[in-house]
């Protein structure tokens, strides 16, 4: 598929008889219950030293490639203090947003939220979900990306974005946004899938472990 990009794969997936989620994102709880029956287990790893070391390590490429790669890092990151149990599959997701060369993560303040939001009007930026499946002796590492393009710069636009911000439900989001809150007419259109954008793409995932479901 033209919007999902392999990472790493060892091993095969083999029958499991359960699936944990490492995550605390209810959007990514909600979208899972598609999929299967799971639980949920958290895990706590340092994002912004992970994020400089990848950044560092991948330095020579592009920067579309060294923020998706920097992705995938963080959300195989999330695994590697697990004891991984048998016949159980594993499922950890990261999401970031690209825009004029950075890495947009969760708004600090006010401010910070309607700079990022700000920035995208009349311009198209990237939004990348990195997937990490992992049993005993199997683990699978892809990332899916979309483009959303914004409207342009305007009054109207200004005061919507504003009014968002004012919600208080930027803070909790890479990028400032949730795709699934924020007024639509923000939205010129999206290319890819849009639960990419929400931070989980069901499809790929459903369609990588459907065999044993």
């Amino acid at each position: 598929m033209k919007y999902v990009k392999d990472v790493y794969k060892k091993g095969k997936l083999n029958k499991f008889n359960k699936v944990v989620l490492v995550t605390k994102s209810p959007r990514r709880i909600e979208l899972m219950q598609n999929i299967c029956k799971f639980t949920l287990k958290s895990s706590e790893i340092d994002e912004r030293k992970i994020e400089r070391e990848s950044l560092e390590e991948y330095k020579n490429l592009d920067d579309f490639h060294k923020f998706a790669l920097t992705c995938a890092n963080i959300t195989k990151a999330k695994l590697s203090n697990i004891d991984i149990a048998e016949d159980t599959l594993y499922i950890s997701s990261d999401t970031i947003v690209i825009n004029d060369g950075k890495i947009l993560g969760k708004s600090t303040d006010y401010e910070d939220a309607y700079n990022m939001l700000n920035s995208y009007l009349g311009k198209i930026h990237q939004v990348i979900t990195a997937v990490c499946l992992m049993e005993k002796d199997y683990i699978e590492l892809f990332y899916t990306y979309s483009n959303v393009a914004f409207s342009n710069k305007s009054n109207r636009n200004i005061t919507i974005i504003k009014d968002y911000i004012n919600t208080k439900k930027v803070y909790d989001k890479a990028g400032a946004y949730g795709i699934q809150e924020i007024n639509p007419s923000l939205i010129r259109y999206i290319e890819g899938d849009i639960n990419t954008i929400i931070g989980f793409p069901v499809n790929e995932i459903s369609t990588r472990i459907e065999e044993f479901l």
